[in-house]
């Protein structure tokens, strides 16, 4: 079978390299590796330019990652897609085991990993043993199930960089699989797969995603906000689909994760949008606990100010202690 390995980048000379060399390093090697730069003003492009003709690159304005992705996606002629971000590395066996988890589920629609996490744009990730040698076995996961459990946590699925997508279910999106912005690009594209099939999830950490200083703070009211535009997007076509359990499902998804958001919204002062976030949640979705939780919030929002909870903060900056921990292995 083929693959392709598509690689977005932007400003990424630091890690590009490290990048780039663990998927040369494979033991089954990609149909091709193709590489947008997403108009880097660093050395990106020179260092690019080292890895011609082994490596595509193709050059782009600076327009963001969904649109890297969607233009990888349209020149890409594998019949699997392996994303892989320019700051995280691969085991040698990655391409391997997705060829072999492609093959022993023909239906599946997309094939996920277990992952580690290091700290430090300079730092390196060397697996001390191979994850590959205990036969763990692959978990798939129907539609509805893993609709449910991306929603209740991201993590496991949280990356590309850990996840490669049949070619086939790429083209029944469209144009388009990756939309809106602000770090949710894969979320639009998850819940466009759930409506496609099953997916694959093997527990072996075969990737070692980076998390470096610019991913310590987080905008949450940014990133928030994104994935309810994600969600906004996907409603047509649960509705359309027939499915009384997946509608079900996504109704819930989508009621938490306005909840989230209208919390976020109230810790920075945005009073108004934040009950209109609740309401919605409780006008589009008929589920008794949901819509008693968002009526919940929504009566607290009226309370005093000393008497309303505790919201969070619309910037998240993670200690040294969070820092540590998500260096550990398996930390998602």
């Amino acid at each position: 079978m083929h693959i392709s390995v598509l690689i977005p980048a932007y400003n990424c000379a630091g890690t590009i390299r490290a990048t780039l060399e663990t998927v040369l390093r494979q033991t089954v090697r990609p149909l091709e590796i193709i590489v947008l730069n997403d108009g880097s003003t660093d050395e990106t492009a020179a260092i690019l330019r080292e890895y011609q003709p082994t490596v595509t690159v193709i050059p782009g304005k600076h327009e963001g990652a969904a649109v890297a992705r969607n233009a990888l996606c349209g020149q890409a002629r594998g019949e699997l897609l392996a994303f892989v971000d320019s700051d995280d590395l691969w085991h040698a066996k990655y391409l391997e085991t997705r060829c072999k988890a492609y093959e022993a589920n023909p239906g599946a629609v997309a094939f996920f990993t277990a992952h580690v996490n290091f700290v430090g744009r300079d730092a390196n990730y060397e697996w001390e043993t191979d994850p590959t040698s205990e036969q763990m076995g692959a978990e798939v996961i129907p539609g509805r199930d893993f609709l449910r459990r991306y929603n209740q946590s991201t993590g496991p699925f949280g990356s590309m960089s850990y996840c490669a997508v049949a070619k086939t279910a790429v083209e029944t999106i469209g144009a388009e699989p990756f939309k809106t912005s602000g770090g949710t690009e894969d979320s639009y594209l998850m819940y466009e797969l759930a409506l496609l099939g099953p997916v694959v999830y093997e527990a072996m950490p075969l990737v070692a995603y980076r998390i470096i200083e610019k991913s310590l703070s987080a905008n949450r009211l940014k990133s928030f906000g994104s994935w309810v535009k994600a969600f906004e997007l996907m409603e047509g076509k649960y509705k359309a689909s027939g499915d009384a359990g997946l509608q079900r499902e996504f109704a819930v998804a989508f009621a938490s994760k306005r909840r989230a958001y209208a919390k976020i919204l109230m810790g920075a002062g945005k009073v108004e949008e934040a009950r209109g976030q609740l309401r919605e949640s409780m006008r589009t979705c008929g589920e008794g606990a949901s819509v008693a939780k968002s009526a919940a919030l929504l009566a607290a929002t009226y309370l005093p100010k000393g008497l309303q909870p505790s919201w969070p903060p619309s910037v998240r900056v993670w200690s040294g202690e969070e820092e540590a921990s998500a260096a550990r292995p398996g930390n998602a």
